[in-house]
């Protein structure tokens, strides 16, 4: 593998920025955006169970009917290019269609040694995610592959020229009301875990980005 510049890395992270608004008649392009949900299905996650699965809003009656309930994206939610949902799958355990689905056709596991990684994950959810004690802890981790991917997503944005707003900020009760009504998916199957639009940003940022200093995030022991 050929190395990347680590000026035009550094570079990016410093333009990329949550963006407010975008230029609605700026789209990204059919290629950049296949690319891009390429980078989120190559996205690690824990067993490699990619416990999530991303929507792509198009629906603008859709968009207007979560537009309310959505206060993180008074702006972004009608003028991005690209409107993505990040959703959880709710009960990925042994007994799960999807678990067996992941294991068997997708990661191809080796018939002899199937039952042994079934009862790996089902005691990594038992003992470490404390599925028992409560299930929500099981969609919590799932929401944390979830984050992995839609860093990715706008890291590699950001590479390409793109902007990107991640929208953590909505009412996920009203929000699964209107998914539900419209038939985007089954509420006892899935969960929102998060937003992200994507575009060309209309204004440069207000102000420079802020983050403290190294010294203060990194510790050494």
């Amino acid at each position: 593998m050929n190395r990347i510049n680590k000026a035009d890395i550094l570079n990016a992270y410093e333009w990329r920025h949550a963006c407010k608004e975008f230029k609605a008649d700026s789209k990204i392009s059919q290629e950049d955006f296949e690319f891009l949900l390429h980078i989120v299905s190559l996205s690690p996650s824990s067993f490699g169970m990619q416990p999530y699965e991303v929507f792509v809003l198009q629906n603008e009656d859709l968009l207007k009917e979560l537009h309310p309930h959505m206060w993180g994206a008074k702006k972004q939610l009608f003028s991005a290019s690209h409107i993505l949902m990040f959703a959880v799958k709710k009960d990925i355990t042994r007994n799960d269609k999807y678990f067996e689905h992941i294991m068997v056709d997708v990661q191809d596991t080796p018939l002899d040694v199937r039952d042994m990684r079934r009862d790996l994950i089902e005691e990594y959810q038992k003992t470490e995610i404390n599925m028992l004690e409560d299930h929500k802890h099981l969609s919590d981790w799932a929401a944390k592959q979830a984050y992995i991917a839609l860093g990715n997503l706008m890291s590699s944005a950001a590479l390409l020229g793109i902007d990107s707003c991640p929208i953590e900020g909505f009412l996920a009760e009203e929000v699964t009301k209107v998914l539900v009504k419209n038939k985007v998916f089954d509420a006892d199957k899935y969960a929102v875990a998060a937003f992200c639009c994507l575009g060309h940003r209309l204004n440069s940022p207000a102000r420079e980005k802020t983050r403290k200093p190294i010294t203060e995030l990194v510790r050494y022991i």
